[in-house]
């Protein structure tokens, strides 16, 4: 029988001190990575908001326009041919809009169906520059030659 003697110790379990460290130090990298990836991210959706915004709003404006000239089929008191409107929706935000008659093969007949192109500027400041920044939609409609008045 075997007895154990006292200068045998058991096994220590567990981490030494430096193994400890090398995982302290692997750790704050990763964590440290992380934050400068969400550092970055956050800087991207704070210079995308003044854009999403102009778009946003400039097409709620622009369905705003179309709906007021009747569905595109006549010139509305909103929107004229070659004549530039513009609005405001804020201190940072503004807009203009213009309709333009796209030339065709021949000069249309008064009722006669013709091509709009409705070009739409959204406007905004961006604060930081203090530099204005522009987003351009544009569509094309249908609508009617104005009839000349009989006299």
């Amino acid at each position: 029988m075997k007895t154990a003697s006292p200068d045998r110790r058991p096994p220590q379990q567990g981490f030494t001190l430096l193994e400890v460290l090398v995982a302290t130090v692997v750790l704050g990298t990763a964590v440290a990575a992380l934050f400068s990836l969400l550092s970055g991210s956050l800087s991207n959706v704070r210079r995308l908001q003044g854009p999403e915004q102009a778009l946003l709003l400039a097409r709620s404006e622009l369905n705003a326009l179309l709906a007021a000239s009747e569905q595109g089929r006549a010139e509305s008191p909103a929107l004229l041919l070659d004549q530039t409107v513009r609005g405001r929706w804020n201190e940072q935000y503004r807009w203009e809009a213009k309709a333009t008659k796209v030339p065709g093969p021949r000069p249309p007949m008064p009722g006669e169906a013709i091509l709009v192109r409705i070009e739409f500027d959204a406007y905004w400041n961006t604060g930081l520059e203090n530099r204005e920044k522009q987003l351009s939609l544009q569509t094309f409609q249908l609508w009617q030659e104005p009839r000349q008045a009989t006299p």
